[in-house]
């Protein structure tokens, strides 16, 4: 039989919108959000205790009991790996922070692969390339910058995407925003009271809230329809945003391949660029 990992993985799990927030919550820190209390769980993935009971019975499983018996399992398995045995030595070997950075940036990567998970990934590419409703985009004070760097090539393959900002503007922005439209949320420790409140407001005008968080409990989660998680630890005295860039280039990268008019909109955009002089050196 598969491990519990593999099969909340498996690409062909069909599950609702609920469902992939349990999911998303015991990746955030798998296998331990899933060895407390139940209602514990359902806190962390802003879900329901019913909801919880519906997936463990989907996964297989009698009951939770038998649930957490496969999480212990797997928990099990993981401590007796001989790789997690060698990834803290070899951290411990390193003898500066520029390596020491970049070893645990490749790690926390690697830590990334591993929470995906393939439907929201489809859904969301499918929800950003639908230009029948808008998209906005906001950021915190750091991951500001992921929000605008995503906005700038949202622009390039579609129409309709605008940005929340936090200044004297965003109330008649959050305005705008309409019933189906997606509003993308970058929040991440220590979270930002601004960013709950763009989500409780996009609830509030039925707007679908995507949120792009760290693997804690962050009070936004229970206000998401979506949540796409990254580890943040560093050797650093500050948070990493490297995972979470990764995974906007990731997307970036799916929504280019999906984008049916990119050609003729880049040529577009390009040809404007032209009698604007955008660009100080071009090719003669």
């Amino acid at each position: 039989m598969p491990s519990l990992r593999d099969l909340i993985t498996h690409p062909g799990l069909d599950l609702t919108p609920s469902e992939r927030k349990v999911i998303r919550a015991l990746l955030d820190q798998y296998p331990r959000n899933g060895l407390g209390p139940m209602s514990r769980l359902a806190d962390h993935a802003g879900v329901s205790d019913p909801t919880i009971v519906r997936l463990v019975k989907k996964l297989g499983y009698g009951g939770y009991a038998e649930f957490q018996d496969a999480l212990l399992r797997d928990m099990d398995h993981r401590l007796r790996s001989p790789i997690t045995l060698l990834l803290p030595r070899a951290h411990l070997q390193r003898g500066d922070a520029w390596s020491q950075f970049l070893d645990q940036s490749h790690r926390a990567l690697l830590e990334t692969q591993a929470l995906t998970q393939p439907e929201d990934v489809r859904i969301l590419v499918q929800w950003l390339l639908d230009s029948r409703h808008q998209v906005h985009c906001f950021g915190g004070r750091f991951s500001g910058l992921l929000a605008s760097y995503l906005l700038n090539h949202l622009r390039l393959l579609r129409h309709g995407c605008f940005a929340l900002e936090d200044n004297a503007q965003l109330p008649d922005r959050l305005f705008e925003v309409q019933r189906q439209d997606l509003v993308l949320v970058f929040d991440y420790r220590r979270y930002q009271a601004q960013a709950f409140r763009v989500a409780s407001v996009a609830k509030q005008r039925s707007a679908r809230v995507v949120l792009f968080t760290d693997i804690y409990a962050s009070p936004l989660r229970e206000l998401a329809d979506m949540i796409i998680s990254a580890p943040i630890e560093s050797v650093s005295a500050f948070d990493t945003l490297v995972p979470a860039l990764a995974q906007v280039e990731a997307l970036i990268a799916c929504l280019t391949l999906q984008c049916p008019q990119l050609a003729e909109r880049l040529e577009g955009i390009d040809a404007l660029r032209g009698e604007f002089t955008t660009h100080l050196l071009e090719e003669k």
